[in-house]
């Protein structure tokens, strides 16, 4: 009897559960976009699950190659979450976050860089679809927002009731009306300082990039999504104006004009790359010569100090204005233990270098120096440039759309941009309690887009196609055998 033979065993193939991990993906972004008040330990557990997921569906499609280079960008991000997490900075009195999601800090950060990695390999993971989705949450938080605080006050309240204050108990507000905006936080509504509210409408307003891109005629829908985005942005920012916001505004619009004009105009995005370089050095050179001006211990500097001191412009520029004084205190004593590895927050001044009491800047630049030392901001401003740099070489080449490509940039660069300016630390008016960068929603996003765009552009460079190989054909000639019989 011949032996049965034996069934092939099944092998379950995972890839076939891609859509639906992508379409989880686009949910969990979704949550991060909507901001659930302070969840980011939340964000940090969905973003293990998240990357456990699409790694078990994309495991088969990963090229070495294209995680080497990647990791030149998550390696500096992933230290510089670490440091943050082990930094003192959190677990003072005034505190940062708790001890738990300060674990999550690296953890967060690094998974969703990977994710958005790994899911530029699962066919159906459509990038439109993903940012239309982002923004579809981020405009129904601004929604809620916008209406919650037209119901306390009225459009333009911030010029109209800029010097009032509202009074509780017989005492005063901590700020006027004209500074405050009512805000969904968490499943609560919550007064924050109307910097901090005016942070994700700015976001929403890059949504108008596609519009240049996008003819109406042949997508009338997603024209007129992203149409209704900008404008629910536009009328955000316009009834919630102040003299704090209107800074930052004008930075985003010109900012926006600047990356339509190197979408519409090819030979733009070579001067694209030239004005953020030059941007970069002149950034550098100011901020040495500011971190000189600061060193009061060293006596060359005094005499720099005293002579822009003494000349009302010079003062202006590099003293007596928001930014500089922020970083001259910030700047003092930089290479102690204190600022190599972040400062406490809160406590006695003795235990500050100089006396001083390290105070956040609310502009991340500086506030890093505070919440992951010197080492931890480097490395970030490091994953930042080489991120940046994919970022440009994907609007270059690439399949996708250039309305999602030049969308992706603008939501980048403008989250990057606002919050260099103008990010608040304390967003709750009635509460002391810190609201780091690194624990911001927007960031979140934005990494998780610059390790889509490394994923992007890694494929483009290997699929580049090969010259054809000439194909020889040979043909056998059939020759007659003879068959000899005996």
């Amino acid at each position: 009897m011949e032996q049965a033979e034996a069934k092939p065993r099944k092998i379950i193939d995972l890839t076939t559960y891609g859509t639906v991990v992508g379409f989880l993906c686009i949910e969990v972004l979704a949550l991060i976009s909507f901001y659930l008040g302070h969840s980011f330990l939340l964000y940090g557990i969905l973003s293990v699950v998240l990357v456990a997921l699409l790694l078990l569906v994309t495991f088969r499609q990963i090229k070495k190659d294209g995680i080497t280079t990647f990791a030149f960008f998550l390696f500096p991000v992933f230290v510089f979450g670490l440091l943050t997490a082990l930094s003192q900075f959190n677990y003072s009195s005034v505190g940062a976050i708790g001890v738990a999601e300060s674990v999550f800090v690296p953890i967060a950060l690094t998974c969703l860089g990977l994710a958005g990695f790994l899911s530029s390999y699962i066919k159906g993971f459509k990038i439109k679809q993903v940012m239309i989705v982002i923004y579809g949450a981020l405009a129904i938080f601004v929604l809620i927002n916008l209406f919650i605080t037209m119901i306390y006050y009225v459009p333009f309240y911030t010029l109209i009731y800029k010097n009032s204050y509202i009074v509780y108990n017989g005492k005063p507000s901590v700020l006027p009306i004209g500074s405050m905006a009512y805000m969904l936080f968490g499943f609560q509504v919550e007064e924050v300082t109307i910097e901090y509210w005016s942070l994700f409408p700015s976001i929403l307003l890059t949504s108008v990039i596609p519009l240049f891109f996008i003819k109406f005629k042949e997508n009338k829908r997603d024209f007129l999504i992203y149409l209704s985005y900008a404008v629910l942005a536009f009328l955000s920012l316009l009834f919630t104006i102040s003299k704090y916001t209107i800074i930052t505004d004008v930075v985003l619009v010109m900012g926006i004009a600047i990356i339509v004009l190197a979408g519409k105009i090819k030979k733009s995005r070579d001067i694209l790359n030239g004005m953020m370089i030059a941007a970069g050095i002149i950034l550098v050179l100011v901020l040495i010569f500011v971190f000189l001006i600061a060193q009061t211990s060293w006596g060359f500097t005094a005499g720099i100090k005293n002579f822009i001191s003494s000349k009302e412009i010079l003062n202006r520029l590099f003293i007596a204005n928001r930014f500089a004084s922020k970083a001259i205190v910030i700047f003092q004593d930089l290479f102690s233990s204190f600022k190599l590895f972040g400062v406490p927050v809160g406590g006695y001044d003795y235990l500050y270098p100089n006396g001083v009491q390290q105070e956040v800047s609310n502009i991340w630049l500086f506030d890093n120096l505070l919440s992951s030392g010197l080492f931890g901001a480097v490395f970030f401003l490091g994953a930042l440039v080489i991120g940046i740099r994919r970022l440009f070489k994907y609007l270059k080449e690439n399949e996708d759309d250039e309305s999602d490509r030049y969308l992706i940039a603008g939501y980048v660069l403008g989250f990057l941009a606002v919050s260099l300016l103008l990010f608040s630390y304390r967003p709750l008016v009635n509460s002391d309690k810190l609201f780091p960068f690194f624990t911001s929603s927007p960031l979140l996003v934005a990494i998780f887009l610059l390790g889509y765009t490394f994923n992007r552009t890694i494929k483009v460079k290997e699929e580049e196609p090969k010259p054809a190989e000439e194909v020889k054909v040979e043909v056998e000639e059939e020759k007659d055998e003879k068959v000899i019989t005996l």
